[in-house]
């Protein structure tokens, strides 16, 4: 449990309205999800078998949107257990990684070279906004969130996911074990799921 101090994301205004309300209300707040790599960096690692973030040499305490959601649905099927608190349930793995060591797990899950492009962040502005086709609010957003990691504000790992479900959170090898077909560069993008 946690308090999150960054009064900039998008989410403080609602918590801040929520926190006055007469609503139940109950904060999970979670660190970089896992899918970022199958989703928004899906076609670095396909297609051009690299991670182009701005984060340096910083770890990140990764989770998986699995975990996420049963934290959720723990919190939904026993309300009064973490209903009106004035913390906030921090979700994250149990293992904070570098994106040197996120290619690496990929390069063996996938039996070819994926390389950590340790970019500048004016080369992944123009990047995200050019290659992958990111909208301005979102290349920002993403900006900002890699600059975390860079300055090492990015790697605090918590036990929710041990204290709510009682089991150890999914690990990122797992992950992409499970995903591992996302980044087969044969596969269409009509092929894949939609989040």
């Amino acid at each position: 449990m946690a308090n999150d101090p960054n009064l900039v994301v998008p989410h403080a205004a609602i918590e801040t309205w929520l926190r006055t309300s007469r609503v139940a209300w109950t904060f999970v707040r979670a660190s970089f999800f896992h899918q970022n790599l199958s989703t928004t960096h899906l076609t670095d690692i396909r297609d051009r078998d690299e991670i182009m973030v701005p984060a340096g040499r910083g770890a990140t305490a990764f989770v998986d949107l699995e975990d996420i959601g049963a934290i959720a649905a723990a919190a939904l099927l026993a309300p009064s257990s973490h209903a009106d608190t004035d913390t906030a349930d921090t979700v994250t793995g149990s293992e904070a990684l570098t994106y040197q060591q996120v290619a690496q797990i990929l390069t063996d899950e996938l039996g070819r070279p994926i390389r950590y492009a340790r970019t500048g962040i004016m080369r992944y502005l123009q990047h995200a906004r050019r290659t992958l086709g990111m909208p301005w609010g979102m290349v920002l957003f993403t900006a900002a969130i890699y600059t975390t990691a860079r300055l090492g504000m990015a790697g605090e790992l918590t036990d929710t996911v041990r204290g709510v479900l009682g089991r150890e959170p999914i690990r990122f090898a797992e992950f992409a074990h499970r995903e591992r077909a996302v980044w087969n560069p044969a596969q269409t993008t009509a092929a894949l799921p939609t989040t």
